[in-house]
């Protein structure tokens, strides 16, 4: 049985959502947010209680769990530096600990923003730099759950797609001031390699299916700027791209810094899955089929 952590968000639900269309065995764990998915055993659970967390590991004994939980509002995480390290440093750190006593495959979901963004194209080898808090305790949950569980897998992310809580990913946020006719500001300077949560639940399963351990960098093939990918959400859901206007990130005023390049490169999860990671254009074509068929409503709560 696979335990998601964080069902709730938008990779947990899209992973618990992916593995009940698959057949396998599968139980999401939300904390504040109920959420429904058709079929799918969903349970409410405080992870930061550490005792509760091990009767339910206890309970439910699931052979894999995907740890999604996490606090990644950034400017949130700068302003509570000390409720940012519990919830993505002490939880990990107890829950690896806990797959490592039972011999549960663990994949923990990590961030591109462990690089400080000097020069984009990181690989796993390189040395990673977080510019604020939210970054540095997701470094240091990843250091943590390699010393509690050796053999764990851990997956450096970035992505969008369709939410099951009633707040925005970055590109339900664009289209929604598209369809507002607002023009829309993209950072001309900020540089990430986005992925649709559909594709990477995808790309989670084939891993624990693998049995890898490690850490890979799972992101889209395509490193674009949010400009030019907010333009790209334009045209895929036939609107003028020109609504998209390029704004610098200095002229946001955001409370914490942020790295300004973090593609990551995408070769060694491409040799262990023997595919290439889908680019921006096809991420946002089944991003937009997904609202055509109505997963996009099924999903929200």
């Amino acid at each position: 049985m696979i335990l998601v952590t964080g069902a709730s968000g938008l990779l947990g639900a899209s992973l618990v959502s992916l593995a009940q269309e698959q057949r396998r065995e599968v139980v999401g764990l939300y904390h504040r947010h109920p959420v429904r998915i058709d079929g799918a055993r969903l349970l409410a659970a405080d992870l930061m209680d550490e005792v509760e967390s091990c009767r339910i590991f206890q309970e439910l004994g699931p052979s894999s769990v995907v740890h999604c939980a996490a606090a990644t509002d950034v400017d949130w995480c700068e302003e509570h530096p000390d409720e940012a390290h519990r919830i993505n440093v002490t939880v990990p750190s107890a829950i690896a600990g806990i797959t490592s006593r039972s011999d549960a495959r663990l994949l923990y979901i990590s961030t591109d923003s462990v690089f400080d963004g000097g020069r984009g194209n990181y690989a796993e080898t390189d040395m990673p730099g977080p510019v604020n808090v939210y970054a540095k305790t997701k470094l240091q949950g990843e250091r943590e759950v390699l010393r509690q569980n050796p053999t764990a897998l851990i997956a450096r992310v970035n992505f969008y797609g369709w939410n099951a809580q009633n707040k925005d990913s970055l590109a339900e946020w664009i289209l929604k001031q598209l369809n507002h006719g607002r023009l829309v500001p993209g950072f001309s300077d900020v540089v990430f390699c986005p992925a649709l949560a559909d594709d990477l639940a995808e790309v989670m399963l084939a891993l624990l299916d693998r049995n890898l351990a490690g850490l890979y960098h799972v992101a889209g093939s395509e490193p674009v700027s949010k400009y030019e990918f907010a333009r790209r959400v334009a045209s895929t859901f036939g609107f003028d791209p020109a609504q998209v206007v390029p704004r610098r990130m200095a002229d946001a005023k955001l409370k914490a810094q942020r790295p300004r390049n973090t593609s990551l490169n995408t070769g060694k999860i491409c040799a262990a899955l023997g595919r290439p990671m889908p680019d921006v254009e096809a991420g946002l074509r089944r991003f937009a089929h997904l609202r055509e068929s109505g997963y996009a409503d099924r999903i929200k709560n």
